[in-house]
């Protein structure tokens, strides 16, 4: 067999939550190399002058999310049970992180379409009925416009299209809903347009903001796996 495809793909599923929202993406592909380096089992590693671990996350986690379903994809030099690899490599994960399950990669990562997520937050100082009547205002528009920063500079976009939100609720003193997004290489839609889009429309701020990640499909709406 050629040497370069003799290796085993795998696709570990884990989990981002508590004090781990605040490691950026580049802390936590460190955060993977360090643990997968200790789980002491035998990874494929890239050929030429620079060896290092093959890693691939298909959809990096912006900065201060949670997530129950996130992904990182490696290779081993030899098969190995999947509830092993998971064993060695939960237990060397730093906290927040947890180690789910593993299986054969089965979809693409530019085959990523949608992302759920659940989101609260509060808006000191305001009735409840206000923010609420604002909200629906604001996302009930025929267009929803703000401003989206890429490496290539700023561009507004309408991003009705591309959100489909639940009915705002308000409890214990916080508002929640859910989310389902565009996401993906094509096009990304970050939860904060959706509170940039509401700021702009109603001039409420709303504060303590959390999100969390909760399931990621691709144009099919088949769960991402």
């Amino acid at each position: 067999m050629n040497e370069m495809t003799n290796f085993t793909d795998v696709r570990l599923f884990y989990t981002k939550t508590g004090s781990a929202k605040y490691i950026s993406h580049l802390d936590v592909m460190r955060a993977f190399q360090r643990a997968l380096k200790r789980s002491k089992i035998d990874f494929w590693y890239t050929e030429g002058f620079h060896p290092h671990l093959y890693l691939t996350f298909a959809l990096p986690l912006s900065l201060g999310y949670e997530s129950v379903c996130e992904t990182v994809d490696f290779r081993l030099v030899s098969p190995m049970p999947y509830d092993e690899i998971v064993g060695r490599i939960g237990a060397v994960l730093p906290a927040g992180f947890k180690a789910v399950s593993a299986a054969k990669p089965v979809m693409d990562a530019k085959k990523i379409r949608f992302a759920d997520y659940s989101i609260f937050f509060s808006v000191p100082g305001k009735d409840p009925e206000e923010v609420l009547a604002e909200w629906y205002r604001c996302f009930s528009r025929e267009n929803v416009p703000v401003i989206k920063k890429t490496k290539r500079g700023e561009n507004e976009i309408d991003i009705k299209p591309h959100i489909k939100l639940s009915k705002l609720e308000h409890r214990d003193g916080r508002f929640g809903f859910k989310a389902r997004l565009a996401a993906g290489t094509e096009l990304n839609i970050n939860p904060e347009l959706l509170f940039e889009a509401f700021r702009n429309y109603s001039g409420l701020l709303p504060e303590d903001i959390s999100v969390k990640r909760t399931a990621v499909y691709n144009e099919k709406m088949e769960k991402f796996r």
